[in-house]
């Protein structure tokens, strides 16, 4: 079974972002993906200390990714950028976690979604990920989400489960030997 890691780049609960990842995770699980979730609010701020002086949450979230065939991120945008939250958790991962596995990106903010998708994928690309799906971006999200669990906009539920397939399709690819590796 295919595993996927979710990421949730709002740290804060029921979010736009938390929404469509538990919207992307019905999807994936229907398509027949295991899938499990890492709240990045439980990561210090990555400084430089020596490695065996971060908390347990950090060697938990560098084992979620090491185990996962796949991930899975959830990207709001802030100021025009990716969270900060998100860029400090992929700063506790590289290549033995993230190497050759295929990534699949979902912005989504108030105003314009893509800038927080480019860093995110721009930073998955230099630690390994393999981005081998299109990204959805929500811009607007108010217009196109609304404030239920599924998008109010049916274009973006048919974008949102073709990258869940395309994935899963990726995932099991990178299992049988088919993709790069690093």
């Amino acid at each position: 079974m295919t595993r996927i890691l979710g990421i949730n780049g709002s740290m804060r609960p029921r979010s736009s972002a938390d929404r469509a990842l538990q919207f992307a995770f019905k999807v994936l699980e229907s398509a027949g993906a295991q899938c499990e979730g890492f709240e990045i609010g439980s990561l210090p701020l990555m400084d430089g200390r020596p490695e065996d002086q971060y908390p347990a949450a950090v060697g938990a979230f560098r084992a979620a990714c090491s185990a996962a065939d796949a991930f899975l991120i959830t990207v709001p945008s802030y100021h025009g950028a990716i969270p900060g939250g998100l860029k400090n958790a992929l700063d506790f991962i590289d290549l033995p976690h993230a190497g050759g596995k295929p990534f699949a990106l979902i912005g989504i903010a108030g105003g314009d979604a893509e800038p927080g998708v480019t860093d995110t994928a721009r930073v998955m690309r230099h630690i390994g990920g393999i981005a081998a799906v299109p990204d959805v971006v929500i811009s607007r999200a108010s217009e196109h989400w609304g404030p239920g669990d599924q998008p109010a906009n049916a274009s973006v539920k048919i974008a949102i489960a073709k990258v869940a397939e395309d994935l899963v399709a990726m995932a099991e690819l990178r299992a049988a030997g088919k993709l790069p590796q690093p």
